[in-house]
């Protein structure tokens, strides 16, 4: 068999699915090629169609008290695929859309024998897919509009504040980019005849 084949049936391989390197790239790894059995989930299986947490990474942050990180949360909301919640026990977190390249066509793992601990030690229980009592997060935003509408309805008085630091501060930068401008005397322009 040719090595860089990637046609090989099922049944030359014995029942067992052929991946080349350690992400199915067609890039040998040095140990050349790794025999996988074929697996499914079953229809049962609490995690079915689902792999929710292989779909987005959430880092946990520090709860917002100043107009900068205030800014910050701004700033993040700004971009897709980017979001910031606060869970039940009020931790913050900012949310990035993101598949795991691990992640199979079945949505099955597939590193599972060498998977990080965070993987290993989640819990399907702990799931949002399997929360029946509410939604999952306290507050969940997905734009910047949103939070500032929450921000200033939750806490007025730090969002006059923001308010107030971001308008000087847009005033002060402002101010100095028109100062490293040099005027340009406008002069009209006569029409080509």
């Amino acid at each position: 068999m040719d090595s860089r084949s990637t046609s090989t049936s099922f049944r030359e391989l014995g029942g067992r699915r052929e991946v080349m390197g350690d992400e199915g790239t067609g890039e040998s790894t040095g140990s050349g090629r790794e025999l996988l059995p074929i697996l499914e989930k079953a229809a049962d299986h609490p995690c079915f169609e689902c792999a929710l947490c292989c779909r987005y990474i959430a880092i946990e942050i520090d709860p917002p008290t100043t107009n900068q990180e205030y800014d910050y949360l701004v700033w993040y909301l700004y971009h897709p695929g980017v979001s910031v919640f606060v869970d039940w026990d009020g931790a913050w977190f900012v949310r990035f859309e993101t598949r795991c390249h691990h992640l199979t066509p079945q949505g099955l793992c597939g590193v599972y024998e060498r998977r990080p601990a965070i993987c290993q030690d989640f819990d399907w229980k702990d799931c949002e897919r399997h929360m029946t009592d509410g939604p999952p997060d306290k507050w969940l935003f997905e734009s910047a509009d949103q939070f500032l509408a929450w921000f200033a309805k939750q806490r007025p008085k730090s969002y006059r504040r923001f308010q107030a630091w971001n308008r000087k501060r847009t005033r002060a930068k402002t101010s100095r980019e028109l100062r490293r401008l040099k005027p340009v005397p406008l002069v009209p322009r006569v029409a080509a005849r």
